[in-house]
């Protein structure tokens, strides 16, 4: 028999995008899914909604929070009542691509913590160079210290992801990147596959690039595995993040990435340094 796979997807006041989102999971090759909608306190017609769609599919089960808790406590919520032996998640304002989890139960090895993909941006359907892995990759503890490797969703057992007790509900920021970095510290390696199965809306990927509390975030994800970071705590972000790299050059935490912002700081100082020449050429004129 087929595993069950449980899907969740945390929602907030986004009613006509969730329809879109569940749809894209009831229209899987993989049938043996429960989706698990976790509501945390929306005031539109989510309800309504999703009580429509549970009359037409009995494999949606729905939670609802009175008041916003935080999507962490949304997805620990819906992880609490996950009753597959494998789990994924998907926002609410993005989508699966049909053969989705189908690819990810054919695929899956319990040598790996977890495996994952690529993303596409919906708008442009395309991804920065840079963060695409366009071979299979094996992502290790000290790349997952580096950066988020493994994006924003990841597909792996319900039983493994409860035994880390979930994400972090202290972290407003980057909780999957903590969430996926202490999967990978308690079962070992990932992998992440060079497919190309989910589908995020660009106007996440706005929102996010035109935030400056990522340094912050990043200050919290430190503080809450100390053990982890001890050559990357305050000096390293003073000195470089704080202090040397202009906020336009935030748009690098977009995907998390402590590479990229280093590959920033490298052309920012060979700037000053061609600036420091020309001065100096011109000067000894």
């Amino acid at each position: 028999m087929k595993p069950l796979v449980s899907v969740y997807i945390t929602t907030h006041n986004r009613a006509e995008r969730l329809i879109l989102a569940i749809n894209s999971v009831l229209m899987q090759t993989y049938q043996n899914i429960e989706i698990i909608v976790s509501d945390d306190g929306s005031k539109d017609n989510t309800k309504a909604v999703v009580s429509n769609l549970m009359k037409q599919y009995h494999n949606i089960r729905y939670t609802r929070n009175d008041e916003s808790r935080g999507a962490n406590h949304a997805r620990n919520k819906a992880l609490a009542m996950a009753k597959g032996e494998f789990i994924t998640g998907l926002d609410d304002d993005d989508l699966f691509t049909p053969t989705r989890v189908a690819f990810f139960v054919l695929n899956w090895d319990d040598e790996y913590s977890f495996i994952c993909d690529n993303f596409v941006n919906s708008k442009k359907l395309e991804m920065k160079p840079h963060y695409e892995k366009t071979t299979n990759h094996i992502i290790t503890l000290s790349e997952m210290l580096f950066c988020n490797m493994a994006s924003n969703q990841i597909f792996t057992k319900t039983s493994r992801l409860k035994k880390i007790n979930g994400f972090n509900e202290n972290l407003r920021r980057l909780q999957d990147w903590d969430c996926w970095l202490r999967m990978v510290v308690e079962y070992g390696n990932a992998m992440r596959f060079n497919e190309k199965s989910y589908i995020m809306h660009h106007d996440e990927l706005i929102r996010v690039s035109k935030s400056i509390s990522s340094l912050e975030a990043y200050k919290a994800l430190v503080k809450v595995n100390p053990e982890l970071f001890p050559p990357m705590k305050d000096d390293f972000i003073n000195k470089y993040i704080l202090k040397t790299v202009p906020i336009k050059y935030c748009d690098c935490f977009i995907y998390s990435s402590l590479w990229e912002l280093q590959r920033i700081i490298v052309v920012i100082q060979q700037k000053i340094q061609k600036k420091l020449a020309r001065k100096f050429d011109s000067d000894s004129i």
